[in-house]
């Protein structure tokens, strides 16, 4: 769409300038002599976008496009839109067609599954591009819409106070424009875009907020509710920031490296903070791993359990649990433990002066060494010389040892026995035992933890 039409001040390359100069300073990329990389899903606020980088920054550009494979041939309509405009304008053009719907995880909407997806391929499009960072499209009524969004669901001050200008390699230049101003801006300047005949359609909640709640509110209550909501959003980013600096402090100082968690501390550490530390830690959690916000209800939930029990499990997202036991608290993904299958004890020769072998995804290497008593740390261990070792799960341990392992961890972790002496990795403190006429060194590295599996 698109017709042209006199361009007055306001929508003017001269005043546009120095606007889009003071916040590319702002957010770091004004500068950048690498290449920045543009969401552009074709509708008016990223075709918008892309007049205006294309207008304003000599550097180079990457416009990327996915299609979600949802609205069938008006999405594939989209995609050639966005190809052709790209061409035109002279600008290398990424793009991939896949099938939302069909990659959703269990009890994932489609309004998520479909952010999830589109955020990853632009995360691929920036690494494989070597792009400064990735721009994306969203306005101030984008702001207006997620603030009642996160306030139905109970969000707290990281939710209320509105979409972040930058975080990781996504920033946010639009964010002091409203949509009907970009609109008049494609306008003005005889640009065209694309409708998306799904921003009509009230089976997405965000849809509902944009096309039902916030007339509403405009007609019935206040006709400037917009500016309104900004101006709260403002107040809530200068508490959110304050949470922030709590979350920096408190996730580093009580986090605790367990193999197969992607994040683990003690819960008597959580029961020492705060009815407003408490929460501000889970949310903090949940921003590090990368996971959906919790709503209010359920973050009270899970404050409960950590307050008043020892056991449990509270399912945070699909791909995601957290679990209670022996007084640890793990956030641990069903992915990395079905990665680890639980095995059996295995005997293994031990042949040659060094080798390695993996056990369900724990890596071992061993060397024979001479050494005068059998050492035993957490991930490297000297046990007798024996010819060959016993490997098995944590689970098969007669009596289970005392060790604090959870037991939603036993099955997963191995024990090492190599004639009579038992080496427990991680679990074990450092100890000596015992004369070795001979020794063997042995050790070993964890599998993979969700979350660094989501940043390769």
């Amino acid at each position: 769409m698109s017709s042209a039409k006199p361009v007055p001040y306001s929508h003017s390359l001269e005043r546009l300038g120095p606007i889009l100069e003071s916040t590319g300073a702002r957010q770091g990329w004004l500068k950048s002599e690498l290449p920045l990389v543009l969401a552009v899903s074709g509708g008016s606020d990223s075709m918008a976008l892309l007049w205006l980088f294309n207008s304003l920054w000599p550097g180079r550009l990457v416009v990327a496009h996915l299609n979600h494979g949802i609205r069938g041939e008006s999405a594939d309509m989209d995609q050639e839109f966005v190809a052709r405009e790209a061409a035109r304008l002279g600008l290398r053009f990424v793009t991939e067609k896949v099938s939302v719907p069909s990659m959703l995880m269990r009890g994932e909407s489609l309004e998520d599954g479909a952010r999830r997806v589109r955020y990853s391929f632009l995360e691929r499009a920036h690494a494989r591009e070597g792009a400064w960072g990735v721009a994306l499209a969203h306005t101030s009524d984008d702001c207006v819409e997620t603030f009642f969004m996160n306030l139905i669901r109970g969000s707290g001050a990281r939710g209320l106070a509105g979409m972040p200008e930058t975080r990781g390699p996504f920033f946010r230049p639009l964010l002091s424009f409203s949509k009907s101003y970009l609109v008049e801006l494609l306008q003005y300047h005889g640009a065209t875009w694309r409708e998306d005949p799904t921003n009509s359609d009230d089976t997405f909640t965000r849809n509902r907020v944009r096309n039902r709640l916030i007339p509403f509110l405009r007609e019935e209550f206040n006709p400037r509710i917009s500016e309104a909501v900004l101006g709260v959003i403002g107040d809530m980013a200068v508490l959110r920031r304050d949470e922030e600096r709590t979350q920096a402090a408190l996730l580093p100082r009580l986090k605790l490296d367990v193999p197969l968690a992607s994040y683990a501390c003690r819960q008597d550490d959580l029961r020492k903070l705060d009815e407003v530390d408490l929460p501000r830690f889970v949310r903090g959690a949940g921003a590090l791993l990368g996971l959906r916000t919790l709503a209010r209800r359920r973050t009270v939930e899970l404050c409960r359990l950590v307050s008043k029990s020892r056991r449990w499990c509270f399912q945070w997202q699909g791909d995601m649990f957290v679990l209670c036991d022996s007084r640890i608290v793990a956030w641990v993904s069903p992915a990395i433990l079905s990665g680890c299958e639980a095995r059996v004890p295995e005997h293994l020769l031990l042949s040659g002066e060094s080798g390695s072998f993996d056990w369900g995804g724990w890596l071992f290497s061993w060397s024979r060494e001479c050494a005068t008593e059998s050492i035993y740390g957490t991930m490297e261990a000297i046990l007798p010389d024996c010819g060959g070792v016993e490997v098995l799960p944590l689970s098969a341990v007669e009596g289970g040892r005392a060790v604090e392992a959870p037991d939603w961890s036993r099955p997963f972790f191995p024990a090492i026995r190599s004639g009579n002496a038992l080496w427990i990795p991680y679990w074990e403190g450092n100890r000596t035992c015992g004369a070795l006429p001979a020794g063997i060194r042995v050790s070993v590295t964890a599998p993979a933890t969700f979350s660094e599996k989501r940043g390769e």
